[in-house]
């Protein structure tokens, strides 16, 4: 990888130093470990955003740099990641990071610092409108926190209406993990099941690392639901898929977009096959959008398929560059933390046509573009079923 790009290797400079002004883009999420798959996709794409932006020159008297940190979708190494970046006084902003946990541990101290944090994948409702949020209303949590998906409040009510109005699925039993991600997405599909006229006939919860099923396959088994809902990840989701199928459950598995990889359908096998899973956003495999974006991710030799974050890493990183443009064309001298204000603020006003649609805000930090998915497992492969859908088609 050549120094204009990435941090590690390149010369320290200081920002104003030299003909060009460095500004780093940092990324966070796993770049090891079981999840690793999903953050290398949004690396690999937060690489390929900055790579375009440099050669074409996008911001004028800028060169923009790639720093990502690893925290092996651990929320307490996210956290730790946060502050390294506000840290650095180059850093005008971060992409990431991956999972709800972890933005909920590094937000407030982005914010308090005020850079701007935008995230391709995090999905829980509550980092924009506060945990409360059905009792007391929305409230915007963190003012420099944004996202270009969707949440669960979408995805989670999506396939709960698709589930009982076109599978015709009348029980459901619903496990979750206990990170935020799973419980809250299992909670939106369990209340959405029930207000459109289902039963949810089991409810419980594992603890993620979780690899023996058979006892709550068993149970489940019992009950005869007609669609099992998992609100978790795929290291747990694959095997819970096959422990159930073995244990006679006909009703397929499904869940949110941490089942929908191609990690999951390795860990459940032949099981996998009838599963369903929702994607935040729209699938990208049909736009004319994302074409340009998939041949330059494939020319770039990456080991790592993008994945269904990478697009949105893309187009989260190309939010920031876009920031950072305004910023420098309202005060070209601006640099250190005026700059990194600058950026936070401009945020709010970024909006362009990007890879997964149009690109911008709500006075929340959400994406305007709330849009989900439905894909289900045919032959070993994912395949979009609802490539574009809203809460009202259903």
């Amino acid at each position: 990888m050549v120094c204009a790009v990435l941090l590690s290797g390149c010369s320290s400079g200081v920002l104003g130093s030299g003909s060009d002004l460095t500004v780093v883009i940092g990324v966070d999420g796993p770049l090891t470990g079981k999840l690793a798959d999903l953050g290398l996709g949004i690396r690999n794409s937060a690489e390929l955003a900055i790579n375009k932006a440099n050669a074409k020159n996008t911001v004028p008297g800028v060169k923009f740099v790639l720093d990502a940190k690893d925290d092996e979708a651990d929320e307490q190494a996210a956290k730790a990641n946060g502050e390294a970046f506000v840290a650095d006084p180059r850093v005008m902003g971060v992409v990431g990071p991956l999972t709800s946990s972890g933005a909920i541990a590094m937000a407030p101290g982005l914010s308090q610092a005020d850079l701007a944090e935008v995230s391709p994948s995090n999905t829980s409702p509550a980092l924009t409108w506060g945990a409360d949020y059905r009792a007391n209303g929305k409230k915007r949590q963190y003012a420099t926190y944004y996202r270009t998906v969707t949440t669960d409040a979408v995805q989670g009510p999506l396939l709960a209406k698709y589930a009982h109005n076109r599978l015709h699925a009348g029980r459901a039993a619903v496990i979750s993990d206990t990170k935020a991600y799973g419980s809250n997405l299992a909670a939106e599909f369990a209340t959405a099941f029930e207000e459109v006229g289902g039963k949810v006939v089991y409810r419980t919860t594992v603890k993620p690392g979780t690899t023996d099923f058979t006892k709550i396959a068993s149970l489940v088994a019992a009950q005869d639901p007609d669609i099992v809902y998992y609100g978790g990840e795929h290291p747990e989701g694959g095997p819970l898929s096959a422990a159930l199928k073995a244990a006679g459950v006909k009703a397929p598995l499904a869940g949110g977009d941490g089942l929908h990889t191609d990690g999951y359908i390795k860990a459940a096998g032949g099981a996998s096959n009838g599963d369903f899973a929702s994607q935040p956003g729209i699938s990208v495999e049909g736009l004319a959008s994302a074409f340009s974006y998939l041949d330059a991710y494939r020319a770039a030799g990456y080991k790592e398929e993008p994945g269904p974050f990478g697009p949105y890493g893309y187009d989260s990183t190309w939010a920031l560059i876009q920031a950072v443009g305004k910023a420098r064309q309202a005060d070209p001298e601006l640099s250190g933390a005026a700059l990194r204000k600058a950026v936070a603020d401009a945020m709010q006003n970024v909006s362009f046509f990007g890879v997964t649609g149009d690109v911008s805000f709500d006075e929340f930090g959400d994406t305007h573009n709330q849009v989900a998915s439905i894909y289900k497992v045919a032959n070993g492969t994912w395949t979009a079923i609802v490539p574009f859908g809203r809460l009202r088609d259903f």
